[in-house]
């Protein structure tokens, strides 16, 4: 798993910051978190891009955000493989079938820590293998993402945020 640069992921957290707030949200999971404050869960959503080089298709889906994307990855087209947001406890989970034998998940571990920030743990797995499981302690409302470049040339971008 390659980390993007410091530029690069500043860009991809705003531009998946967008797709995260007006995207494909389940609208009554987002109204009941907002009724019911709970301080042992937290809304979390996970997705996931596939960057192609040399392409210039953009999925109707981020649309709105096709600017930004391009900006970040020029000479690329975009398509998001999937979006899965739902309200977690510590140790339930979300997963995303990507397709391929791919498959992104989140764990919820610790809703919010001593430091102010939400305990995450983030996997890929390949064929039931895995490739990448991380923890990840980020603040509420902030994204936390990484990259995986495929066997076939395309970049698969991976976030997860909480709030």
């Amino acid at each position: 798993m390659t980390r993007p640069g410091r530029g690069r992921r500043l860009w991809i957290a705003i531009v998946l910051s967008a797709l995260t707030s007006t995207g494909d949200r389940p609208t009554a999971i987002a109204a009941q978190a907002r009724a019911e404050p709970d301080e042992d869960a937290r809304q979390v959503t996970l997705f996931a891009i596939i960057a192609t080089p040399g392409s210039n298709a953009v999925d109707p889906k981020l649309a709105a955000i096709a600017t930004q994307l391009r900006k970040v990855l020029p000479r690329h087209g975009f398509k998001l493989l999937e979006v899965k947001s739902k309200r977690l406890r510590a140790g339930q989970s979300i997963r995303c079938d990507l397709g391929h034998g791919l498959s992104a998940s989140t764990v919820l571990v610790r809703p919010l820590d001593e430091n102010g920030k939400i305990e995450l743990r983030c996997a890929l797995r390949l064929n039931e293998v895995s490739q990448l499981d991380i923890p990840v302690a980020t603040p509420p409302n902030q994204l936390f993402f990484c990259d995986r470049m495929l066997d076939d040339g395309t970049l698969l971008l991976i976030g997860v945020g909480a709030r």
